[in-house]
């Protein structure tokens, strides 16, 4: 039996498909789209709200390795669904959303779903204002910090 409550690779996926319909570019790396899921759940660590939809953490940042390897795995079965589609790029595989996605994404109405769209979208905003490699270093030194702590 499986209790955990967040990060089911069945939700991180539908995270995903929900990130990759708010994207004016359209297209992630798997990188690209951990680092949105992971700033839109904890978006107060950004200054990007005044919460966490996953609530407080002091760990939050060492969550991050897990949840890649979760979201490769969800991202694969996105693919095979045919919600996502992948393709290649000098950045390596990047990932975008077919209609398939879009109409799955339209039908989640739930309060969740409706106030992660608000944060994705913050999150995007404020993705694009670094590159890749800036918010990998953020998330890296953060999950050092967190994890002197204990």
């Amino acid at each position: 039996m499986n209790d955990k409550v967040f990060n089911t690779e069945f939700e991180i996926s539908m995270r995903l498909l929900l990130v990759l319909s708010l994207s004016n570019n359209n297209k992630f790396t798997i990188d690209k789209l951990v680092t949105a899921d992971f700033i839109s759940n904890y978006s107060k660590e950004f200054g990007l709200s005044n919460s966490n939809l996953h609530g407080d953490n002091e760990f939050s940042f060492s969550e991050f390795s897990a949840r890649r390897s979760l979201s490769q795995q969800a991202i694969k079965q996105l693919v095979l669904e045919n919600l996502v589609r992948v393709s290649y790029s000098n950045d390596g595989f990047i990932y975008s959303i077919t209609e398939r996605g879009l109409a799955l994404c339209s039908s989640l109405a739930s309060d969740y779903a409706n106030e992660y769209r608000l944060y994705a979208h913050k999150a995007i905003i404020y993705m694009d204002s670094k590159n890749e490699k800036e918010l990998l270093n953020l998330i890296s030194r953060e999950a050092s910090k967190s994890l002197r702590k204990e």
